[in-house]
C-alpha cells in the first residue's frame, strides 16, 4: 500500500475518507480554507502549501470537477514523474481527459469513485461499492487489492465510458429526482406507505448534499443531460394522458 497520501482538497468527502486510511498510510492535507484544526482531530498532517502536498508519493485530488481544471493548471507541470494522482470524481470522463492533459506521461493515473460518502457511509464502509478505472498505473492491482482486502469494499473495474453510462441512470437520475423531492420539502406522515417512505429516503439521504456536487453529477457527466431530458418527456407523457 501507499505509504504517503495527500488529499488536495480537504472538505467534506475528504474529511469523511481520510479516517479509513490513516491506519494504513501517513495522510496529508491541503486546502484553499484552514481545516488544520479538523485535520489535526483525524490525524492527518495540515499543509499549509499546495507544493508541500506534491511532494508526496501519491496525490488525491479531492475538488469539484468544475474546478479540476484551474487546478491542473496551477500544478499540473509540478508533479513529479513516478507520482500517483488519484482522481475521486463523482464522473471519470473529464477528470481522466483532464489530468492525461496536464501532467506528463511519467506520472501516475488512477481514477476511483466511492458510491458512498459522509451519509451513506456514517456507520462504516464494509461492503459498499467503489469503482476503479486503471488508466496509467502499472500498479494498479494493489490498489484494488487494498480496497478489496483492507477497507472490504466491493470493487468493480471499469472504463471511465462505462462509468459515466451508467451512472447517468444510476445517480444524475437519482440526484435529479431527490433534489426535486428536497425542493418540494415533502412531509413525513403517518399515513405512508413502503413506496412513499422511500421518496422521504430519497430526500434524506440526497438532500444534504451540496449544490457543488449536485452541478458535478448533472453537468460534468456527458450522458446525464440526454437522461434527464427522457425523462422529462416521459413526464410530460404521463402528465398529457392524465388530461385525455
Amino acid at each position: 500500500m501507499l505509504q504517503e497520501i495527500s488529499f488536495i482538497g480537504f472538505g467534506n468527502f475528504g474529511q469523511f475518507i481520510v479516517n479509513h486510511l490513516t491506519p494504513y498510510a501517513k495522510v496529508y492535507a491541503h486546502d484553499m480554507r484552514d481545516y488544520s484544526q479538523q485535520a489535526k482531530e483525524k490525524g492527518v498532517t495540515w499543509l499549509s502549501s499546495i507544493e508541500e502536498a506534491l511532494d508526496k508519493q501519491a496525490i488525491v485530488l479531492c475538488v469539484p470537477v468544475q474546478f479540476l481544471e484551474s487546478l491542473l493548471q496551477l500544478i499540473g507541470d509540478k508533479i513529479k514523474p513516478g507520482t500517483l494522482v488519484i482522481d475521486v470524481a463523482s464522473v471519470k470522463v473529464k477528470p481522466v481527459e483532464l489530468i492525461k492533459k496536464y501532467v506528463s506521461d511519467e506520472v501516475f493515473i488512477t481514477a476511483l469513485h466511492p458510491l458512498f460518502g459522509p451519509q451513506s457511509g456514517k456507520n462504516g464502509i464494509t461492503g459498499l461499492t467503489v469503482v476503479a478505472c486503471e488508466v496509467r498505473y502499472p500498479k494498479f492491482g494493489i490498489i484494488t487489492d487494498f480496497l478489496a482486502n483492507k477497507l472490504k469494499l466491493n470493487v468493480l473495474i471499469r472504463t471511465p465510458e462505462v462509468h459515466d453510462q451508467q451512472m447517468a441512470y444510476v445517480q444524475a437520475l437519482t440526484h435529479f429526482v431527490g433534489r426535486a423531492v428536497n425542493e418540494m420539502d415533502i412531509p413525513d406522515v403517518e399515513q405512508k406507505t413502503p413506496a412513499y417512505q422511500y421518496l422521504l429516503d430519497i430526500k434524506r439521504n440526497l438532500g444534504q448534499d451540496s449544490w457543488d456536487l449536485f452541478l458535478t453529477i448533472e453537468n460534468e457527466n456527458p450522458y446525464a443531460a440526454k437522461v434527464r431530458q427522457d425523462f422529462l418527456k416521459e413526464l410530460e407523457a404521463l402528465n398529457y394522458k392524465l388530461r385525455q
